[in-house]
C-alpha cells in the first residue's frame, strides 16, 4: 500500500519528546487525486480515532473524499503504529512523525497546528495543548530556563 509520510525538522531548545497527544489527534492536510491530479483547496482534517465507510465495501477508512474532478472515491488511513515523537538528538535534521497509509491519492501539504506536547530535557515537566502555527516560547519554572521551539519546517516523502 503507497504511503505518505510526514517528516518534520525543529530548533528545540530546553525540550525534547516534541509529539502528538493521542490517536485523537486531528491532522490538518491537504490531498492531490492520484486520477485528475486535483488538488484539495481547502484544510482537511484526518484523525486515527475516527472511521469512516467506504462506498460500496465493507471497508471502514480514516478519511474518505471523492475527487471534485473526476468523481474518484479515495481515502487514507492514519498510521498509529509509526507514530514517533521528535527528539533533542533529532535537531536540526528531519525526522518521521506520522505515516498516512494512502489509496487513489497522496497527501501533498501539512500544517502544524495546536494539541502538540513535549517535555523539558532537565526538568521531566510536560508541556501540553502547545500551538505550533507558530514559534512556542515558554518558562520552564522547574529547571528555570527558557523553553522555546522554532524554526518549523516539515517534508512529505
Amino acid at each position: 500500500m503507497p504511503t505518505c509520510k510526514i517528516l518534520i525538522s525543529a530548533q528545540l531548545d530546553n525540550v525534547t519528546n516534541l509529539q502528538t497527544p493521542g490517536d485523537d489527534y486531528q491532522y490538518s492536510i491537504k490531498t492531490k487525486c492520484n486520477g485528475c491530479h486535483e488538488v484539495s483547496e481547502k484544510w482537511q482534517v484526518v484523525s486515527g480515532d475516527e472511521e469512516t465507510d467506504l462506498p460500496g465495501s465493507r471497508g471502514k477508512a480514516n478519511f474518505v473524499t471523492k475527487c471534485k474532478m473526476c468523481k474518484k472515491v479515495n481515502n487514507l488511513d492514519v498510521c498509529l503504529s509509526t507514530k514517533k515523537m521528535y527528539t533533542a538528538d533529532d535537531t536540526p535534521g528531519f525526522s518521521e512523525i506520522i505515516t498516512f497509509e494512502c489509496r487513489g491519492l497522496s497527501v501533498v501539504d501539512f500544517r502544524f497546528g495546536d494539541g502538540w506536547k513535549c517535555i523539558g530535557v532537565d526538568s521531566g515537566v510536560e508541556f501540553a495543548n502547545l500551538d505550533l502555527s507558530q514559534e512556542w516560547y515558554e518558562y520552564d519554572e522547574e529547571a528555570n530556563c527558557p523553553v522555546s521551539i522554532s524554526d518549523l519546517k516539515y517534508k512529505i516523502v
